[in-house]
């Protein structure tokens, strides 16, 4: 199967780890991720008001470009996937809201009609999370591991835009199973704990890093209480806070532990090359832990 990828704009900049290892992982369980051949950022983060249609025409756009594209696909769903959890919350939201209001849809049409696109409201957003536990399911994951990542405790690190609100969640906000699911299927232990959406403290970083020093510190120091050595995210921003900011704390927090996205570990568990990772990017090293334990193979 071959699933419409919108990558969204962090994606192609400060997480190109989580993408390479993405499409490599995708392609590795035939599931593959194909870029859409045209697409627009789709906003970042979902308007709370209901009158401001302005501010739905991008992701209205992506969804009609999406549309578009699976068409074009052979052996594809009428679906657009996600990898960023703002990307996701955004698409899954505004969807919902003018597949239920189609007067609004027709006055967003109206305004793309210069770009010759329409949307008909057909199409669903899946988070690749969804894909690997709907469409792809855990015993075929763990069919593709070589690696088993024994040695790793790993929190998983939801955060806020995965599990709230309903419209945009993708698993049960109170009792969340598709990382953990993913983590048992590549040969890991999952770390049991309370802070698996707690806000890391989001756009605060901007100007008010003192917010998001005091959320990382709860969180990272929560993990390692509860015996985790890794944490596992599907987010670049929180993946930003929680990775920078120990390094900007590192005189206060002592043992920081490395951050990954939950694509690196499944591409480190399946063999795949090392250089899809990107771990050059990280700021807490994470080669260090992976040496220790024996999971790093040849860089190829």
């Amino acid at each position: 199967m071959k699933n419409s990828y919108f990558p969204g704009c962090n994606l192609k900049t400060e997480a190109k780890g989580f993408e390479e290892s993405a499409i490599a992982v995708s392609k590795a369980l035939d599931a593959e991720l194909v870029e859409m051949p045209e697409w627009n950022c789709c906003g970042t983060v979902q308007t709370m008001t209901t009158d401001n249609l302005m501010r739905r025409i991008a992701p209205v756009r992506v969804l009609s470009r999406a549309s578009k594209h699976v068409k074009e696909l052979k052996d594809s769903q009428n679906q657009v996937t996600t990898l960023c959890s703002m990307c996701n919350s955004t698409l899954k939201i505004v969807n919902a809201e003018v597949k239920e209001n189609p007067n609004d849809l027709e006055k967003i049409n109206f305004q793309l009609e210069n770009d010759e696109l329409i949307y008909e409201g057909d199409m669903e957003v899946k988070h690749f999370l969804e894909i690997l536990r709907d469409d792809v399911g855990y015993e075929n994951i763990a069919k593709k591991v070589t690696n088993p990542l024994e040695g790793m405790n790993i929190a998983s690190y939801y955060g806020c835009m995965l599990l709230h609100p309903d419209k945009a969640k993708i698993d049960d906000e109170e009792m969340p199973t598709v990382m953990e699911s993913i983590v048992l299927s590549l040969g890991a232990e999952v770390v049991d704990w309370p802070y698996f959406k707690q806000c890391c403290g989001s756009y605060h970083i901007v100007d008010r890093d003192d917010i998001v020093n005091s959320q990382v510190t709860k969180i990272i120091r929560n993990a390692k209480k509860t015996g985790a050595n890794a944490l596992i995210v599907a987010c670049p921003l929180c993946a930003y806070n929680l990775d920078n900011q120990q390094l900007e704390m590192q005189g206060v927090e002592k043992d920081p532990i490395p951050i990954f996205y939950f694509t690196q570990l499944m591409a480190i568990a399946m063999g795949l090359p090392q250089k899809v990772n990107h771990f050059e990017d990280n700021h807490i090293n994470p080669e260090p832990l992976l040496k220790e334990l024996g999971l790093l193979g040849k860089k190829k």
